[in-house]
C-alpha cells in the first residue's frame, strides 16, 4: 500500500466494490454505511466499533461455498468478477487509461485541516494538501477511510512518530505534522508536512549544547514592567 502502488489501488477498489456488491443489496444504501462503521454524527462520532470488521467478514464469507451471503450475490465467482470488472472501471474514470498511473497515492491523499480552514475561502489560506500518502485501514501506517466514496485519509492516522534510542537519547528521530510554528506565514507552519507523509525523520535534539547550537532563533519573553 505504498504511493507507488498500482496492485494497492486495484486491491483497495476491489476489495471495496466486494463489499458493497455483497452487502448492499440486502441491507440497503442507507444501512450498509452503518454496517461497515459511519456512525451518527461527524464530529462527536464519526465511526463506531463495526468499523474495520469488514475485511475479515469478506475473507470468512469468501472462504465458505455454502455461505448464503455469497450464494445471493450469485456465486462466488460471479461476485469477483464483478467487483474486478468494477474496480478496473472506476481506475480508469478516475486516473485514467494506462494502468501504469493508477498509483495508490493518487487516490489516497491527506488534507491538514486548520480549524479557520472549515470556511471557504479560509480553506487554501490555513490548510495543507492533499499529499499522497500509502497505508490503509489495515496496514501498521493505519491511514483509515471513513465508508463512502473517498479513498483518502479523512478518518485518522498515526501523526508524531517517535524512535527513542534508549542508549543514547540524542541519537533519537522524530517527525510530526505539518509544522513545528503555529504562526501562518513562518517558513516552520508547513515544513515537516512533506517529510511526514514520506515516512522521513529528523534528528530530535536532546541537550541544551545541542538545541542552542542548532537554533535558528529565540525568543525571549518579558513580563510588562
Amino acid at each position: 500500500m505504498t504511493t507507488d502502488s498500482v496492485g494497492g489501488s486495484l486491491y483497495e477498489v476491489a476489495r471495496r466494490a466486494l463489499v458493497q456488491n455483497l452487502f448492499a443489496p440486502v441491507l440497503g444504501p442507507e444501512l450498509t454505511p452503518r454496517w461497515l462503521g459511519r456512525a451518527f454524527h461527524p464530529v462527536l462520532m464519526f465511526v463506531h466499533e463495526f468499523y474495520g470488521h469488514d475485511t475479515v467478514t469478506l475473507l470468512r464469507l469468501l472462504g465458505d461455498p455454502e455461505c448464503g451471503w455469497i450464494k445471493q450475490a450469485g456465486g462466488r465467482e460471479l461476485l469477483l468478477e464483478r467487483s474486478l470488472t468494477g474496480a478496473v472501471a472506476f481506475l480508469r474514470s478516475q486516473l485514467g487509461p494506462d494502468p501504469a498511473s493508477w498509483q495508490w497515492g493518487r487516490l489516497h491523499r491527506i488534507t491538514f485541516g486548520h480549524a479557520l480552514g472549515v470556511q471557504k475561502p479560509l480553506d487554501q489560506v490555513f490548510n495543507r494538501g492533499p499529499l499522497p500518502i500509502g497505508g490503509d485501514t489495515d496496514t501498521p501506517l493505519q491511514t483509515a477511510c471513513l465508508p463512502g466514496p473517498s479513498y483518502d485519509n479523512n478518518a485518522w492516522t498515526p501523526s508524531m512518530r517517535l524512535v527513542m534510542d534508549l542508549g543514547d537519547l540524542s541519537n533519537s528521530r522524530a517527525v510530526f505534522p505539518i509544522g513545528q510554528s503555529g504562526q501562518l506565514g513562518s517558513p516552520h507552519y508547513d515544513d515537516l508536512a512533506e517529510p511526514w507523509s514520506k515516512g522521513e525523520y529528523h534528528p530530535m535534539l536532546w541537550t541544551r549544547d545541542q538545541v542552542e547550537k542548532h537554533a535558528e532563533a529565540s525568543l525571549t519573553l518579558m513580563p510588562t514592567p
